[in-house]
């Protein structure tokens, strides 16, 4: 009788092991004695959406999208400040107008070797997929497979910071397109930290990921097919970690710890440098010098922002020491700069004027379905009335505001622009650019006083950047002086987790980019 009670008992753990990872682990008392001595937080929960997919190039959700990089490794990651961790990259070296990856001895989930044609074969799924790491490929003309471990990259520019774009997720060749028996396409196989339990319900560690082992071993999921099931798991507390980039305002609070998220999202006020005024580096600076952008912080976006200190996110470690906006109102600059151009007398109503009785006076076009930037643009036209300067709000839902920056038919508008990491600023400084809207050509002091046939001086140093003969503080200033938008701030997005759980670091790029040293704090 005995021995069957035993044998009923060692099945049941040994099923329990296989039905979770896949592989059979027995874990006797001595090494649970170890753990708790270890203080290891052996399972925890996380959202998901079982109606979605978990490949990364054609998952929707961004709980799915999160989950991935769980998954599936890239090249590298970025830190919170913006530089590069190689994960599977052994060594990244740049030529002429090209970018050589060598690889680190990397096994996939299922045992198979990691080579350089999966990364070609995932290059080629990013490239063409719908997803932000298409935009992140856009320099790349080229990838090919130079032998088993190395991959070669050929580029559009010489960008010292390509390297920074190569987060894309390796997926193990032509296993996204693996059907089982009834034709459903399955997960693909990754070499990600953890794998998909076989009833895709939780995820597990991956005993053959190349680097350390994670104490956390299982991570059940939560389904939430919609935004008001997250809301309701997130609320009861039913989750050991959430993330949200606060992207519309709004926000699901989770109690326990927070992280902050550094992202490179640049809010900022975008100018139509064809109204009379407004073409006027010193009307631009008098705006931008009454704009305390710190109080925007606080006040339309909780603190879950960073003041401008430039057109670069100030956690961008390389041009900290030349961007040097304010956090703080200067009205006293702000009406030396209003003077320059002849706005130098305050009427009845106490707004600067010009000689001819025409006050500094201006729309500005707002979103009117982002809360955050609403209230910012309220608060950016009391700080304005206190240099003098007229601001009328124009707030439009989002269809016809972005039908009113396409016509060119604004002034001011407020926006927000997702850089990317390796800070190209061109689509939204450079004449022409995908978000360059009302963006003419910036002539010289020279040039404005006779007439000349205008010169773009910000293309010029971005394309004498990439062709390395100035350096990015060169930019960064060149930005600062001729400022074709005013920078406001830099967003931040939230990781809320368990407040048991310590050792938590993130990034825009990996939100759990310390998982697997993580530990309990109990």
């Amino acid at each position: 009788m005995f021995k069957k009670i035993f044998c009923f008992a060692l099945c049941f753990i040994l099923s329990f092991n296989l039905c979770c990872c896949g592989k059979s682990t027995i874990n006797n008392s001595t090494q649970k004695e170890t753990d708790k001595k270890e203080n290891v937080l052996e399972n925890i929960s996380m959202l998901y959406c079982r109606a979605d997919t978990f490949n990364p190039y054609t998952a929707v959700s961004d709980i799915n999208r999160q989950l991935c990089k769980l998954l599936y490794e890239p090249l590298i990651t970025t830190d919170n400040t913006f530089n590069p961790i190689y994960r599977l990259a052994e060594t990244i070296t740049f030529g002429d107008k090209t970018c050589t990856v060598t690889l680190k001895d990397v096994l996939f989930s299922d045992g198979a070797t990691l080579t350089a044609d999966d990364v070609v074969y995932s290059f080629s799924k990013a490239k063409t997929s719908s997803t932000s790491y298409a935009s992140k490929l856009y320099e790349v003309e080229n990838a090919a497979v130079i032998d088993k471990k190395t991959v070669l990259f050929t580029l559009s520019k010489n960008d010292p910071y390509f390297e920074n774009l190569l987060d894309f997720p390796i997926l193990k060749s032509e296993s996204d397109v693996v059907t089982d028996s009834d034709g459903v396409i399955q997960p693909p196989i990754g070499c990600g930290r953890y794998i998909l339990s076989d009833d895709k319900n939780s995820l597990c560690l991956n005993e053959n990921f190349y680097g350390k082992l994670g104490k956390i071993k299982k991570i059940s999921l939560i389904d939430t097919p919609d935004a008001d099931a997250v809301s309701h798991y997130v609320e009861v507390g039913a989750v050991s970690f959430y993330y949200a980039d606060l992207a519309n305002g709004s926000i699901v609070r989770m109690s326990g710890k927070k992280s902050e998220v550094y992202l490179n999202n640049l809010v900022y006020i975008g100018i139509n440098d064809s109204v009379d005024r407004l073409n006027n580096k010193y009307m631009r600076y008098a705006i931008s010098s009454a704009i305390g952008r710190l109080e925007i912080c606080s006040n339309a976006y909780h603190n879950n922002a960073s003041p401008a200190t430039g057109f670069f996110n100030p956690y961008f470690q390389p041009v900290s020491a030349v961007q040097s906006l304010s956090d703080e109102a200067n009205l006293k600059i702000a009406i030396e700069n209003l003077d320059k151009i002849g706005y130098n007398r305050l009427n009845s109503e106490s707004y600067y004027v010009n000689s001819a009785g025409k006050r500094a006076s201006f729309n500005l076009l707002v979103n009117s379905e982002n809360r955050s930037r609403v209230l910012a643009a309220y608060k950016i036209k009391d700080q304005l009335r206190a240099a003098g300067i007229e601001i009328t709000v124009v707030e439009k839902d989002y269809d016809k505001y972005v039908a009113d920056l396409s016509a060119g038919n604004f002034q001011l508008y407020l926006g927000e622009i997702n850089i990317l990491p390796n800070m190209d600023l061109s689509q939204l400084v450079i004449a022409g650019g995908s978000a360059a809207y009302g963006r003419g050509t910036v002539q010289t002091e020279a040039q404005e006083e006779t007439d000349e046939i205008k010169t773009d001086i910000i293309a010029d140093a971005i394309a004498r950047f990439y062709d390395g003969s100035v350096t990015i503080n060169d930019v960064a200033g060149v930005l600062l002086t001729e400022m074709p938008q005013i920078p406001i701030c830099y967003r931040k997005g939230l990781l809320f987790y368990d407040e048991k759980i310590s050792g938590v670091k993130v990034s825009e790029s990996d939100i759990y980019l310390t998982i697997e040293s993580y530990t309990n704090k109990n």
